[in-house]
């Protein structure tokens, strides 16, 4: 999948566009596979010093990986919109490091 090693999955379900997911950076300092499944739903990363915005849309089955600086540098989200009426599920995996 990402060449990657994960120990974890997080399951979220959006019932319609109307849920969505606020702005944050995920503290993990591994890669973070997110994988799509179901409604098209916009996904918007922006920068922590700059505010400049990355705009695009997940589609069904497109997998997004963040590693490397990302969680540094970027802030992200799936702001809400009245315009999407079905599901949407994402499956996040992580690597959880035992203390």
């Amino acid at each position: 999948m990402t060449n990657e090693s994960y120990n974890s999955c997080l399951l979220n379900l959006y019932h319609t566009g109307q849920e969505s997911l606020g702005w944050h950076s995920d503290s993990e300092k591994g890669a973070i596979a997110s994988l799509s499944l179901g409604a098209k739903r916009k996904f918007v990363f922006k920068h922590k010093l700059t505010n400049e915005k990355i705009t695009f849309n997940l589609e069904n089955g497109d997998l997004l990986v963040m590693k490397g600086v990302t969680q540094e540098y970027w802030k992200h989200s799936v702001p809400p919109t009245k315009k999407v009426t079905t599901p949407r599920i994402n499956l996040t995996f992580r690597t959880i490091k035992q203390i």
